[in-house]
């Protein structure tokens, strides 16, 4: 009884503090967004800290246990990877020992990042160690400074890499590089040239490789009011052309090939170019899809649609991914307070990231997390355009039909010298196509304090045939003793690295279902209810399961399960209509595994 009352009431503090962060005040800033080439202001550089950070380490986040590594001793000062969902890490699932990733570098902080660089890491033990190859493309001083890159794959194992650059002498924009053999680091250039009838150039490049081993990918310009779509024929090498689509720009959308070769778009709507302009589209998400390898595509239909009625509300932000789940398309993105017309949108404010698929919850969005879960800050700091709960990235297993996200969320953790939050990684999954999901776990370290941001996860996770089936979970990430960019924040140091985190989930099967082979205790549906909810849990192995409810005051008003278990998956409905309305909390014990959670019947 005592170890319940001190729960409780650390679960009614939480509460309380969650209420209480509401109060913070709202700093609103304009939606900007960066290429990489903005000069900055350097009179008041001080010199290079150093930081001693961790090599390696082990998490445990719950039912999860994660080892990290820092992929290369090569610090940056060009750290913003990406204005929106990054995609940075690629695993050839013909050979998934070999893991993938580029990331953006700069080793100066003068403010012009004359040396930018597009750096190319590979590993060939499942992420333990790590070599670079070196950059794509070479920057030579002249040419060559490239960013905001993205890393796919052939079939065959090459490596397809894709950012803006001005190599060969031409203008900065989007060429797509791929190598001419597994590892061989001898990458072919692919240039699409300019957008006929634009004077801006495209870039912000994100694509995928279809069944054909041919490359649909998308680019944007800045200041532009579309994206273009653009289709590589990969023998013999030629371009279809650039097509526009009414959607927004820099990196919000987003492609993955579903396992029959249909290949799915998600992007997040733009301003009409009418005059005057019109919003009827922003902040509304869209999924389109194509049957032809990326040629041609549906019309697109919209998923999200914010509340048009006024034109500062809540709508989608920056962050967007989409998978499959079989034939279904799944897409995760992020809203937050926008005032549509000005540009411009709210730092410290409430937000939410939300899960589409037209087989869950009716085919209407549901919110996956929202910032009553994760810590607000008072909106200060680098105008990074991040918000609370922010930047998922989706993944599906190779096999065994399992969905994975990770995500971005604000700690309580403030820079003092700016005011920027530091920010972590999260991870969770479902099993049954988004329809529930585990609770979110921190898979990045609490110490020492680092600003973890701009995670990447590949777009099909590979499964273990000889090893009793287990799911590799790989993520790149950048992690930075400085919260906030160097780009946009006053700290304008070298300091930023990057990470890789793994981690193994182990499924066993059970009746021809799929059973994790972890423990989870998940959140009542509905919730607030009334009088009946569904409770769902996992048990990972045989077990004596107790299921019990108590009110606020710690009194036991229902005993839902009280029975020795298998291993597997397990619902029960609680009928609440001999209770009054309010709080109550339910806890589940399983000798090894104790966990609680809050729910509210409304009568």
């Amino acid at each position: 009884m005592y170890k319940f009352t001190v729960l409780l009431i650390t679960v009614l503090l939480l509460g309380f503090s969650l209420t209480f962060a509401q109060d913070y005040s709202k700093k609103t800033l304009p939606n900007v967004y960066l290429t990489g080439d903005e000069v900055r202001d350097i009179s008041n550089v001080t010199p290079e800290q150093i930081y001693q950070v961790p090599q390696s380490g082990t998490i445990s986040s719950g039912s999860l246990d994660w080892v990290y590594t820092t992929i290369t001793d090569i610090k940056s000062g060009y750290d913003m990877q990406s204005n929106a969902s990054t995609q940075e890490i690629w695993v050839d699932l013909g050979n998934p020992d070999v893991v993938h990733t580029v990331f953006m570098n700069s080793q100066v902080a003068d403010g012009s990042w004359a040396d930018r660089s597009s750096i190319y890491f590979v590993s060939t033990d499942k992420g333990a160690n790590w070599f670079q190859l070196g950059q794509v493309p070479v920057n030579n001083g002249t040419s060559g400074k490239s960013g905001y890159c993205a890393i796919y794959g052939l079939s065959t194992g090459e490596a397809v890499i894709m950012n803006h650059n001005n190599s060969d002498g031409t203008p900065t924009r989007s060429k797509i590089f791929i190598d001419s053999s597994p590892l061989a680091y001898d990458f072919v250039t692919y240039d699409p040239l300019a957008i006929p009838g634009q004077t801006l150039e495209s870039t912000w490049p994100r694509g995928a490789v279809n069944q054909d081993d041919d490359i649909v990918f998308a680019a944007s310009q800045s200041g532009g009011d579309s994206f273009y779509v653009n289709f590589l024929n990969r023998v013999p090498g030629t371009f279809d052309g650039w097509v526009a689509k009414d959607g927004n720009q820099a990196e919000t959308y987003t492609f993955s090939v579903r396992n029959d070769g249909r290949i799915g778009m998600a992007f997040i709507g733009q301003t009409t170019p009418t005059t005057p302009p019109t919003y009827e589209n922003d902040g509304d998400v869209f999924y389109s899809y194509s049957d032809d390898g990326g040629k041609t595509w549906s019309i697109p239909d919209k998923i999200f649609t914010r509340d048009h009625s006024n034109d500062t509300t809540e709508g989608a932000m920056r962050g967007i991914t989409i998978n499959y789940n079989g034939n279904d398309p799944c897409i995760s993105f992020e809203t937050a307070w926008q005032d549509f017309a000005a540009g411009q949108y709210r730092q410290g404010g409430a937000n939410s990231l939300y899960f589409w698929s037209p087989a869950v919850n009716g085919g209407q969005p549901k919110v996956l997390v929202d910032t009553s879960w994760a810590n607000w800050w008072p909106g200060g700091g680098a105008n990074d355009v991040m918000v609370g709960v922010c930047r998922p990235v989706l993944s599906r297993s190779e096999s065994e039909g399992f969905l994975l996200l990770a995500f971005n969320a604000a700690t309580e953790n403030v820079d003092p010298t700016e005011g920027s939050p530091y920010f972590a990684g999260y991870f969770m999954y479902s099993t049954d196509g988004g329809d529930t999901w585990t609770d979110p776990e921190k898979f990045t370290p609490e110490t020492p304090l680092l600003d973890f941001r701009h995670p990447s996860i590949p777009e099909i996770s590979p499964v273990s045939v000889t090893d009793d089936g287990v799911i590799t979970v790989h993520i790149s990430i950048v992690g930075d003793p400085e919260a906030g960019s160097t780009v946009n924040g006053a700290n304008k140091h070298v300091t930023s690295q990057y990470y890789y985190f793994t981690t193994d989930i182990a499924f066993v099967g059970v009746d021809d279902n799929i059973v994790v082979n972890n423990f989870n205790l998940e959140q009542n549906y509905p919730n607030p209810f009334n009088p009946n909810t569904t409770i769902n849990y996992t048990v990972a192995e045989r077990s004596t399961v107790s299921l019990k409810v108590y009110d606020v005051l710690g009194n036991e008003v229902a005993n839902l399960v009280n029975t020795t278990q298998e291993a597997g998956k397990y619902s029960v409905t609680f009928n609440a209509s001999d209770l009054s309305s309010g709080l109550y909390i339910y806890t589940i014990n399983t000798g090894s595994f104790t966990a609680s959670k809050k729910m509210m019947l409304l009568k």
